[in-house]
């Protein structure tokens, strides 16, 4: 009996230890839109993803910024929409950006693997 319980919790452990692997694999393909609404009182430079039912916004990482910037070019004004084409994986954070009225939205953080401009 005893030999049954610790191979169970050995199993158990070993099912829960490494969730950060699953995410990065769990790539996802999407049309989006890297947007900045802050001078309508939105928020800052992030990615605006709709489908028929709800709009959801996500934010890339550090890393992902010098990926953005070589396909769009620098993230400069403070309104703009460009229609995009987005492979992205999720990091499992939270990230924070700035948003009008001197608020902060938090929105989960992306790596952008691929992005293409439309």
């Amino acid at each position: 009996m005893k030999i049954l319980i610790v191979l169970f919790g050995l199993l158990a452990w070993i099912g829960c230890h490494d969730d950060k692997s699953v995410l990065d694999d769990e790539v996802m393909e999407v049309e989006a839109t890297w947007t900045n609404q802050l001078a309508s009182d939105g928020c800052s430079w992030h990615f605006s993803v709709s489908n028929k039912d709800s709009t959801w916004s996500l934010l890339p990482d550090e890393a992902s910024r010098k990926t953005i910037e070589a396909e769009l070019g620098a993230s400069t004004g403070s309104y703009s929409f460009t229609p995009v084409q987005l492979k992205y994986s999720k990091t499992g954070k939270k990230a924070a950006v700035q948003c009008g009225w001197g608020k902060t939205g938090t929105f989960d953080e992306i790596k952008v693997i691929a992005i293409r401009k439309k």
